[in-house]
Parts: structure tokens; C-alpha cells; sequence
């Protein structure tokens, strides 16, 4: 194979190491739901992502806020938070084997497609449950022990 041949196979194969990047997304749509429906959630993530929705709702959400804060509260239940992460996909495998087969000619790729968080996904949907917002019992007694009172912790 003479050295033209070869060139263009390396640079056809360096095409190819940022296969997510080409291929895949570098933001997810997410549907999130709530028990109960109605609630005010709130994202935070990386890079200064910032979102707000009422449930249910779908979102698309850059990869690269991952982790995303999720931050919901309705009337009548107590503000619960949650944490939403990317995870890879088959594409990232795919810049493993192409670092493989070019004998880390290909880290390159894998370097762009981790810059820009291509490759990677939320969940597509997912439901969080608020807690009831009600009064908590607290039993309190006096050194003695003869004393038992019954307070309401919020």
C-alpha cells in the first residue's frame, strides 16, 4: 500500500474518532413527571444551566450540565431535590475501540467528544414523589420524666 492509500486511510479513521460528536447529541430531552402533578421544579447544572418547569413537562437538557440538580415543591408537600445524571453511550465504546485500533491515534476524538459531553444521555423519563407537607409529632419530657408533651414540628 503506497503512502498516498495510507494517508487517506488515517485521516478517514481520525474522521471517525469523534463518533459521538458526529453522531450523537450533546443535549437529552427528558420527560419529568411528579406525584403530584403541578409541581414547580427547578434545574440547576454545570455551565450555568438553568431551567424551571411545571409538571409534567419535557425538557431538552445539555449533557454537559450533568449533574443537574432537580429541586421540585407543590403546595401541601415538603420541597424534595434530586439529582439527574448523563451516562454514557454505545458511542464513547466506540472511541475505546478506535484508540484500540490506531494505537492511540485516536485519543483525539475521545478528548472533543468528552469536551463537549457528546455521547452521553439523562434518563428519558423520570417521576419523583413529593412528601406530604404535614406535622410531625414530638415528644419532649422534663428531667423528672413526669412532664410528656405533645409539639407539632413543621
Amino acid at each position: 500500500m503506497g503512502l498516498i492509500p495510507r494517508l487517506a486511510a488515517l485521516v478517514a479513521l481520525a474522521g471517525l474518532t469523534a463518533c459521538a460528536s458526529v453522531v450523537g447529541s450533546t443535549q437529552s430531552t427528558v420527560q419529568i413527571s411528579t406525584n403530584p402533578d403541578k409541581a414547580r421544579c427547578e434545574l440547576r447544572g454545570h455551565e450555568g444551566f438553568i431551567a424551571s418547569v411545571e409538571t409534567p413537562a419535557s425538557i431538552s437538557i445539555p449533557t454537559a450540565a450533568a449533574p443537574v440538580t432537580v429541586t421540585c415543591q407543590a403546595a401541601g408537600f415538603r420541597p424534595t431535590s434530586y439529582t439527574l445524571d448523563a451516562t454514557a453511550g454505545g458511542w464513547i465504546w466506540g472511541n475505546s475501540a478506535f484508540m484500540v485500533a490506531t494505537g492511540g491515534v485516536a485519543v483525539l476524538g475521545a478528548l472533543v467528544d468528552e469536551h463537549r459531553a457528546a455521547g452521553k444521555s439523562y434518563a428519558e423519563e423520570v417521576k419523583y414523589d413529593l412528601s406530604p407537607d404535614r406535622p410531625r409529632p414530638v415528644r419532649a419530657r422534663n428531667r423528672a420524666g413526669d412532664v410528656d408533651l405533645n409539639l407539632q414540628a413543621r
